[in-house]
C-alpha cells in the first residue's frame, strides 16, 4: 500500500464541503470524502502547530514529550523515556520504516519555521519546498515537489508521503481575484453577527477584534486581503473570504496531486489521509484568525481517510463517524490497517474498525492542551467542555469555564458560576489524566507548571501588551488584565468560586 498524508495548517473542518460548508470551494477534498470515511469529532491532543506535530511524530501526549509550545524549552522534545513511561516509543515514521519496510518522505518547511529539527526523524527522505512566500511555502511549491517525486518514485511500493500545506494560516497570501471568488461563492457564516462583534470590542488579547494582527498593533500586511481590525460584519466577511480563498487555493493543488495518481495508474492502490494540525477561531472567545485556546475551534481538525478496497465499499451510513477521537489514535490505526504491531509506548488506540464499517464507539472523553498562546487544559465529555486556564497569556480568560456545546456551540455562556456541579466528573478525568502522565514517581515534569511564572509570552509579552492597552485608551481593560494576571500567578491551580472574576459574554 502507498499512503499520502495531507496535513493542512490551521484548517477548520467546517470550512470544507465534506463537513457541510455552504461555500463549495473544495471539490477535490470532497472527492476524497466520496470514497472515504469522515470523522466529525477528531481532535489534536496538543495545540497548536509544534505541539500537534510533536504528538503526531511521537504518538504521545505533550505532557510526556515535553513539547507543549513554541518557545524556549516549551518546544524541546524529551528524547529519553521517563521511568514511569515504560515501553519503547519510536517515532511514527521510524516505526513504519523499521518495522513495516516503508519509505517515508516529508515535504514541508515546518521544521525550519519552528526550529523543530526532531521532526526530520520521522522521515528517511526529506524534501524542502522553495520558500517563495519569504518564510513560508506556497501550495504550488509543495505540489510541484510532490509531483516531481511521484514521477520518479510513485510506482514504487510501500511508501508514506507527508505533504504540509501552509496557506490557510494567516496572513493569507492570496491575490485579490482569489479572495473575490471566495466572496462570490456564497454568504459567509452567519455567526458572529453584528451584536456579537460589537460585544467583542470590549475584549482584549492578541488576535481579538481590536488587536487582530497581534498584541503590539501591527498593521495588516495587505489590507485588500486582511482587514486591520474586526469592527463589523464587513471586516469579518473580508477575513473569512481570505481564509476560504486560501483553502480553495490549497484544494486546487490537492487536485493536481490526485490527477497525478490517476495518470500513474496508482490511485486505486494509494490511501489518502486528509487532516490538519489544528483549527482556527473565527469569533469564538472573541478571537479571530488565531488558534489560542484549548477549545474545539482550535482542537477539532478534519480527518478523511480513503483506503482503496475498504472505505470505498462502505454503504453511505458508514461513511461518517461522530465519536470522539485523538489525532494520537491515527498511528495505531495505521498499524492496524497495515498489519503492523503498535508500539507499547504510544498513547493512542486504533479506530481501524470504523474504516472497515464495523460498529465502534469513540472515546469516553478527551484531554486537550494549548501551550502557545495560553496555558490551558480542557476536557471534552459528551456535549460538555471544561477549560482550566493555568496562564491566560494576553486573554480575558477565567481560571475555569464550562460550556454545553450542544446548546451553545460558540461557547458564549459559561456555566461554571451557576452549574459548577456539572464540571465535577470532567475535573476528575483531568486529575486522573494528569496523575497518569505527570504525577507518578519518575515522571518528567509538567512544563506548564514548570514555566508558569513566565507563561506563554513568545508572541505576546504581557508588559508590552499592557502598554498597548493603556496607550490606546483602554485603561480599564489594562487594569483588568493586571488583576487577572496576578490572580493566576498567585494561585494557578484553582480559585474558589467566590473569588472568581465574573465572566464576560463572548
Amino acid at each position: 500500500m502507498r499512503i499520502i498524508y495531507i496535513d493542512v495548517d490551521s484548517l477548520r473542518p467546517d470550512h470544507t464541503s465534506p463537513y457541510g460548508y455552504a461555500r463549495k470551494l473544495t471539490p477535490n477534498i470532497q472527492s476524497i470524502a466520496d470514497k472515504g470515511v469522515r470523522f466529525d469529532e477528531y481532535h489534536s491532543s496538543d495545540t497548536p502547530c509544534m505541539p500537534s506535530r510533536a504528538g503526531m511524530t511521537t504518538q504521545r501526549f505533550g505532557i510526556t514529550t515535553g513539547v507543549i509550545g513554541h518557545q524556549g524549552n516549551d518546544g524541546d522534545l524529551y528524547l529519553t523515556e521517563s521511568r514511569s513511561q515504560r515501553g519503547n516509543a519510536p517515532f511514527l515514521g521510524f516505526h513504519l520504516a523499521n518495522t513495516g519496510g516503508y519509505h517515508t518522505v516529508g515535504m514541508t518547511c515546518f521544521a525550519e519555521r519552528h526550529q523543530a529539527y526532531w521532526f526530520h526523524g520521522n522521515f528517511m527522505e526529506f524534501l524542502r519546498p522553495s520558500l517563495s512566500l519569504g518564510i513560508d511555502e506556497d501550495a504550488a511549491d509543495v505540489a510541484d515537489v510532490a509531483l516531481d517525486w511521484l514521477d520518479r518514485r510513485g510506482k514504487d511500493d510501500k511508501w508514506f508521503l507527508m505533504l504540509n500545506f501552509w496557506d490557510a494560516h494567516r496572513d493569507y497570501q492570496i491575490d485579490k481575484a482569489t479572495l473575490d471568488r471566495a466572496a462570490a461563492s456564497g454568504p459567509a457564516p452567519a455567526w458572529p453577527d453584528e451584536d456579537t462583534i460589537a460585544r467583542h470590542q470590549t475584549l482584549y488579547g492578541a488576535a481579538t477584534a481590536k488587536d487582530l494582527h497581534g498584541a503590539y498593533g501591527d498593521p495588516s500586511p495587505d489590507p485588500e486581503i486582511t482587514p486591520h481590525a474586526i469592527t463589523d460584519r464587513a471586516d469579518f466577511e473580508q477575513l473569512i473570504n481570505g481564509y476560504d480563498g486560501a483553502i480553495s487555493y490549497i484544494d486546487h493543488h490537492i487536485g493536481r496531486i490526485l490527477e497525478k495518481l490517476e495518470e500513474l495508474g496508482i490511485d486505486g492502490e494509494t490511501a489518502i489521509v486528509f487532516t490538519a494540525d489544528h483549527g482556527e477561531a473565527f469569533g469564538e472567545h472573541g478571537i479571530y484568525g488565531e488558534h489560542a485556546y484549548a477549545h474545539p475551534a482550535t482542537t477539532r481538525v478534519p480527518l478523511i481517510v480513503h483506503w482503496p478496497g475498504v472505505t470505498d465499499r462502505l454503504p453511505e451510513e458508514k461513511r461518517s463517524h461522530g465519536g470522539l477521537f485523538y489525532h494520537l489514535d491515527f498511528g495505531p490505526t495505521l498499524c492496524d490497517m497495515l498489519g503492523l504491531p503498535t508500539p507499547e509506548g504510544w498513547h493512542g488506540k486504533s479506530f481501524a474498525p470504523v474504516l472497515r464499517g464495523e460498529d465502534f464507539a469513540g472515546r469516553d472523553h478527551l484531554i486537550l492542551s494549548q501551550g502557545v498562546h495560553t496555558f490551558q487544559r480542557a476536557v471534552r465529555k459528551g456535549d460538555l467542555l471544561y477549560i482550566r486556564t493555568l496562564h491566560p497569556g494576553t486573554y480575558k480568560a477565567d481560571p475555569e469555564a464550562l460550556y454545553d456545546l450542544a446548546d451553545d456551540p460558540h461557547m458564549t455562556r459559561d456555566l461554571m458560576p451557576d452549574r459548577p456541579e456539572l464540571a465535577a466528573p470532567l475535573k476528575a478525568d483531568l486529575a486522573d489524566w494528569w496523575f497518569e502522565y505527570a504525577g507518578r514517581p519518575g515522571s518528567m515534569p509538567d512544563k506548564m507548571q514548570q514555566n508558569l511564572t513566565r507563561g506563554p509570552v513568545l508572541y505576546s509579552d504581557p508588559e508590552r501588551y499592557l502598554e498597548r492597552l493603556e496607550s490606546s485608551g483602554r485603561r480599564e481593560l489594562a487594569a483588568d488584565y493586571r488583576t487577572r494576571l496576578s490572580g493566576f500567578l498567585r494561585d494557578p491551580h484553582a480559585v474558589p468560586a467566590h473569588e472568581k472574576p465574573k465572566p464576560t459574554p463572548n
